[in-house]
């Protein structure tokens, strides 16, 4: 099989995304196939450095605005807190879609042309994608067998001014390469696209028995170098591992926080990864690193504090780490949190409720959530990951009702 997977590339970046695809590129070359990328931006980047074959494709911007602008509003969006009041749940993929300026025509066949060329010249005989628009409209311009990684809240905001936009965009380039018009999560998610679900049916809302879903557990992969994998762990300390993304609380609400709820002196360290830090820096018992290894860190964890994205879930589960989850009005975060708590693994907060007390609160119940969410891993682990997926596709590619 030679599997082309065009990768969304947003001007504000998906890591979780590119440990989703790698983790499939890699499970792919295992077994014997051959895969490139469509890829941009600092995404592109990365794939080339390690060594994976990538094809160009055109580089977004914030809501198609001019380049210069979109990267001051990027910078400056890593350091906020969405003004949402607490308990609201905003945006769906079509928003994310539409902010990362997909929802324009004119970029969105530009996109599709680079991968069309791409696919001239790889010839393959699969797709995978992790939502990029381009690869629901190549599947369906080439006739070529597609899957997707897939969630639950992917179901949200049909008939939304976002989705209306994306729709009118998908169909300006179906028009405009001689094809019908169809809805754009048709295009996206219909019958035709395998559904590739990193997680496992207690945490989700999808039927088991559908013929185009297959849950793996989880796809997850290593993106930086062996080096900065690495953690040495202080004698007799156990640590939090934080991550919090963008749009919930900000880096130096969780700082203060931290710093004043974790005495120097005890047991607990916080290790906090962000991309809007550039430097380590310490500040009593919490340190800031621009990236921290989830692998390597959460073997001596006894909480994960984040945003609710998926991978960070999945992950701190398969480690047995319960999670204290302030996903904020993300929509998707909200329902990976909401089900984390509803299983007991951890608890969701509210972004009025990060203070040092509430966190403090937590603490005495660690040992209850923890055996939850070593359960709950167990499970993840028994689902196969990237390898079941290549399986699945493998069969896909031959029994997938036509787009």
């Amino acid at each position: 099989m030679k599997m082309l997977i065009p990768l969304f590339s947003p001007a504000t970046g998906t890591w979780g995304g590119l440990t989703r695809v790698m983790a499939i590129a890699e499970a792919a070359k295992a077994g014997g196939h051959e895969v490139a990328f469509c890829a941009s931006g600092y995404l592109e980047q990365t794939l080339r450095g390690r060594g994976f074959a990538v094809f160009s494709t055109p580089i977004p911007t914030l809501l198609g605005l001019p380049a210069p602008i979109s990267r001051r509003i990027e910078k400056r969006s890593q350091s906020v807190t969405l003004p949402v009041p607490p308990g609201r749940s905003i945006g769906s993929i079509w928003l994310v879609l539409m902010i990362s300026g997909m929802a324009h025509g004119k970029f969105l066949l530009r996109v599709v042309e680079a991968e069309q060329k791409a696919a001239d010249q790889f010839k393959p005989d699969f797709l995978f994608t992790d939502l990029d628009p381009g690869a629901y409209l190549l599947a369906k311009l080439t006739g070529l067998p597609i899957a997707s990684a897939y969630q639950s809240p992917m179901k949200h905001g049909i008939n939304t001014l976002a989705w209306k936009r994306m729709n009118v965009a998908v169909n300006q380039v179906l028009t405009a390469k001689g094809f019908s018009e169809q809805r754009v999560e048709e295009l996206f998610f219909g019958k035709h696209c395998l559904k590739i679900i990193p997680s496992i049916p207690e945490l989700e809302d999808e039927d088991v028995n559908r013929p185009d879903v297959r849950f793996v557990g989880q796809l997850l992969a290593a993106i930086h170098p062996k080096e900065a994998r690495e953690f040495i762990p202080e004698a007799g300390k156990r640590y939090i591992f934080v991550y919090m993304g963008t749009g919930s609380v900000s880096v130096d609400r969780v700082r203060d926080a931290l710093s004043r709820c974790l005495p120097e002196d005890g047991p607990l360290r916080a290790i906090v990864g962000a991309q809007s830090v550039t430097e380590v820096e310490r500040l009593g018992a919490v340190e800031l690193r621009p990236y921290v290894s989830a692998q390597a860190l959460l073997p001596f964890c006894d909480w994960t504090l984040c945003h609710g994205g998926q991978n960070t879930i999945i992950e701190s589960l398969i480690h047995g780490v319960p999670l204290i989850v302030f996903p904020g009005p993300i929509f998707e975060r909200r329902y990976n949190a909401q089900q984390i708590h509803r299983l007991g693994a951890g608890v969701m907060g509210e972004v009025n409720q990060f203070t040092p007390s509430w966190i403090q609160d937590l603490f005495p119940q660690r040992d209850r959530m923890a055996i939850k969410a070593l359960e709950l891993g167990e499970k993840i682990k028994s689902y196969g990951g990237a390898k079941v997926a290549i399986e699945a596709m493998e069969i896909w590619g031959k029994t997938m009702p036509s787009t």
